[in-house]
């Protein structure tokens, strides 16, 4: 009897050996299993944010570098931001390669970045469970216009033009206004304005109704007889308006409440064959031939900015003035018909933006103190001011420094390569990537 009572003592020691170690191996395998499945999705997470990233990376490159080198700007934005973490490596072992692989649509502006990484496990491969997991990403982004309201600030002065810096400024600009314009849109995109600046006076046709009353010239052709050396309308043929007197003549009143003086000269002699007057517009020749331009389209722009010249000196301040007023709602349906237009500063939709380029330290007399006024208040109201300085002497670097909304808004730029990579990094700064899908 108390032989067998032994034997079964002894058996259920092995019963409960057992149990036990069953026991322990499913709770260890259980802690094993919630560690690995817990670095898995965190591996997810890190390969996920690292995609994300090289997305917008090459979105916003789309149109500056060769399809080669935004495959290797993916794979670096992908393996410099998923390797940093230990997440996917085990016991030192050697990191298994990133699969990265990239298609994209130049003419839609769309990305898509699919990524692979093998994560080993840990205490599951210790149990001899599973080696190795695979986790993978697509991200789909597009490339697109932002929708914002942009105004060049060109100097255009003689100076300028004498130096060739003009022409390479008019190049690099239109190849800015063609890069952004050959992004994808959703809404308005970009409307654009100009502003070539010379000296103080200020080509503003066909607007006639901005001057004082009753000065505008009457009874010419096509109103009374006569021939013109023109052709079209007057207004839309050469001639100034000189600054305001006073406040308006610094700020952005609109013309409805303080006209401008208008310059304007012409002269007329009867043609002895037809015994009519014959019209001649002999506005001084510091009236640039070249009018600023109001929020539009890229291709008008584009080509009003081919067309620039040399004219004047360098008025900077009076520039950055007519571009407060190209981008204020105070000139809502002055510009053009669309009363939309330029959007109010409290329209969180609407960037407003203008970028300035000075070339030149001959500025007349006031000028500085009115660029930084006008900047100044520019900047209050949320105008975004890229300044670049081509080819400036040190001397106004400062002045122009101070102008930019930030440091890093402001470029000194020294030829004409930089000139051309500087406006393509505003082009990028203004390129706005989201995530389809």
């Amino acid at each position: 009897m108390l032989k067998k009572f032994h034997n079964f003592h002894k058996a259920e020691d092995g019963t409960a050996l057992l149990i036990f170690s069953m026991a322990l191996f499913i709770v260890i395998g259980g802690i094993a299993f919630t560690i690995d499945v817990s670095r898995f999705f965190a591996a997810k997470a890190r390969l996920g944010n690292a995609t994300e990233m090289a997305a917008v990376a090459v979105a916003q490159n789309l149109h500056f570098l060769e399809t080669s080198v935004l495959d290797q700007l993916a794979t670096d934005v992908v393996s410099v931001n998923y390797r940093r973490t230990s997440l996917h490596a085990y016991s030192g072992d050697t990191v298994v390669p990133l699969s990265v692989n990239l298609a994209t649509n130049i003419e839609t502006g769309e990305v898509t970045l699919r990524t692979r990484a093998e994560v080993s496990t840990t205490l599951l491969r210790a149990l001899n469970f599973l080696e190795n997991v695979t986790v993978a990403v697509e991200i789909n982004a597009v490339q697109e216009q932002p929708e914002a309201e942009v105004v060049l600030v060109l100097e255009a002065s003689n100076a300028m033009a004498a130096s060739g810096a003009l022409a390479e400024v008019k190049s690099a600009a239109r190849d800015f206004i063609v890069t952004l314009s050959a992004k994808a849109t959703q809404g308005n995109g970009i409307k654009w304005g100009l502003v070539p600046f010379g000296n103080a006076m200020v080509n503003i046709a066909p607007y006639q109704d901005w001057v004082d009353g009753g000065v505008w010239p009457l009874n010419i052709p096509p109103e009374g007889p006569g021939t013109t050396e023109w052709t079209g309308d007057l207004a839309e043929d050469r001639w100034c308006v000189a600054p305001r007197a006073g406040a308006a003549g610094e700020d952005d009143t609109p013309p409805g409440t303080t006209s401008f003086p208008l310059v304007l000269a012409l002269h007329s002699e009867i043609n002895a064959g037809t015994g009519l007057p014959h019209y001649s517009n002999i506005t001084s020749t510091d009236c640039r031939p070249e009018r600023i331009r109001g929020l539009t389209g890229s291709l008008p722009i584009s080509t009003a900015v081919a067309s620039l010249a040399g004219n004047g000196g360098t008025a900077y301040g009076r520039g950055m003035i007519w571009a407060e007023r190209a981008l204020s709602p105070l000139w809502q349906g002055i510009w053009s018909s669309d009363t939309t237009l330029p959007a109010g500063y409290d329209d969180e939709t609407i960037k407003k933006i203008a970028i300035l380029v000075v070339g030149s330290s001959a500025a007349e007399v006031g000028e500085d103190s009115r660029l930084i006024n006008s900047c100044t208040r520019m900047k209050q109201n949320d105008i975004t001011l890229y300044v670049i300085g081509y080819l400036a002497p040190a001397t106004t670097s400062a002045l122009l420094q101070t102008c930019a909304t930030t440091v890093g808004h402001y470029f000194h730029v020294t030829d004409v390569s930089n000139l051309q990579s500087t406006f393509f990094s505003i082009a990028k700064f203004l390129t706005r990537v989201r995530f389809a899908g």
